[in-house]
């Protein structure tokens, strides 16, 4: 398995990941061209998991916008191929951009908006942040006040 930067050709199958989850009630056709003309989704860096040369889960992080300060960073759409659930894949990814963050880009924290059950994130050294469907993971000089990130 490999984390890495997401290639621009391969965008269209990041969104067709997030379909059944983030559609709004788009056809699948409507949704792609709402993904495709999302000034946030071109604001971030999309991250990807590739196992057998299938791309098999995807997230999106920010920095330097939103709210985020410096050192900070945002990690959002975290989505696996429906047929891959439930089988490591988003836990692997979502490791490999933590451990890239904090030791290759001097990350400070790092947010996570997350509209699935906390526990999933929990075990992955994340906090809820209370009243809110953030979640934060934090080096231990990173003084949290309170501000949660508007990308949210």
């Amino acid at each position: 398995m490999v984390v890495r930067k997401a290639k621009a050709y391969e965008l269209d199958v990041i969104y067709s990941i997030g379909f059944d989850s983030w559609n709004d009630g788009l056809s699948y056709e409507e949704y792609l061209v709402d993904c495709r003309e999302s000034e946030k989704y071109k604001s971030g860096t999309w991250y990807v998991l590739v196992s057998n040369e299938r791309l098999c889960s995807s997230l999106i992080v920010y920095q330097h916008m939103f709210g985020l300060e410096d050192g900070c960073y945002g990690i959002g759409s975290v989505a696996t191929d429906n047929d891959l659930r439930g089988q490591g894949y988003a836990t692997h990814l979502v490791d490999g951009v933590r451990s890239e963050l904090f030791s290759k880009h001097n990350a400070k924290a790092i947010f996570l908006h997350s509209d699935i059950d906390h526990g999933f994130y929990r075990r992955l050294g994340f906090e809820t942040i209370s009243g809110s469907d953030c979640m934060l993971l934090s080096s231990d000089d990173f003084d949290f006040d309170g501000s949660i990130p508007d990308y949210f």
